[in-house]
């Protein structure tokens, strides 16, 4: 009899134990997110680049060793439509620089340190950099998670992990591949018509601008 007791109690304790690990371990999807976050915290650099349900293209290039970012949009060319560039801008430290038609990159008046390549490496550094990257932070908070296939995209293998925000402010649906190893996102699918890849992480960013000018940012204090 005494013997029944102790397997008892020690058949609840691990119920219990089982219990309040799953209460405060988070599901595999939420691991993940976590790891991702904790990943792109580490990233000095990396490209992206967007096709959206209008075909209009974006371009970003970030290279937080020197704290410049390069944004680029414009429309997909077609029969009717050709290119169309709507932004090609480059930001170093906090000085803004507008690609001119003659190939010259024209300084703006801007300081603001809001959407400046300062304030996107800090924001990256700290993992809070939501518009160039999957929002990993939004996404543990109010997302469902459930895990998709495995492939490659862009040359990596990675995992794919279907989302759903359930937050008043969004109810967008998608996936986001995150890579086996390093974690880092390598492709984003939305449903309402976004396609996102990543690549090139931690490696050196080429710009098409004027070293002197990319020399700025460094000398102001780069990350």
């Amino acid at each position: 009899m005494k013997g029944f007791w102790i397997f008892a109690m020690l058949l609840i304790g691990g119920l219990l134990f089982w219990g309040l690990g799953s209460l405060f371990t988070p599901n595999n999807g939420d691991a993940e997110f976590q790891k991702m976050l904790e990943a792109t915290e580490h990233v000095k650099s990396f490209r992206g680049m967007s096709v959206d349900s209008a075909h209009a293209e974006k371009l970003w290039e970030v290279d937080c060793t020197r704290n410049v970012v390069h944004k680029r949009s414009q429309t997909s060319q077609t029969d009717a439509n050709p290119v169309e560039v709507k932004e090609d801008q480059l930001l170093v430290g906090l000085d803004r620089y507008n690609h001119d038609t003659d190939g010259s990159w024209v300084k703006t008046a801007d300081k603001h340190v809001i959407y400046s390549g300062q304030w996107y490496c800090d924001n990256l550094a700290q993992g809070t950099l939501r518009d160039l990257l999957p929002d990993a932070r939004a996404m543990l908070r109010n997302a469902m998670i459930g895990k998709g296939d495995k492939k490659t995209v862009n040359g990596v293998r990675c995992q794919d992990w279907q989302f759903a925000m359930k937050s008043r402010n969004s109810g967008e649906k998608g996936t986001v591949c995150i890579g086996l190893e390093d974690h880092l996102p390598y492709e984003m699918i939305t449903e309402s018509g976004g396609h996102y890849s990543y690549s090139n992480y931690n490696h050196p960013i080429q710009f098409e601008a004027p070293e002197s000018i990319l020399q700025s940012a460094s000398a102001g204090g780069a990350n």
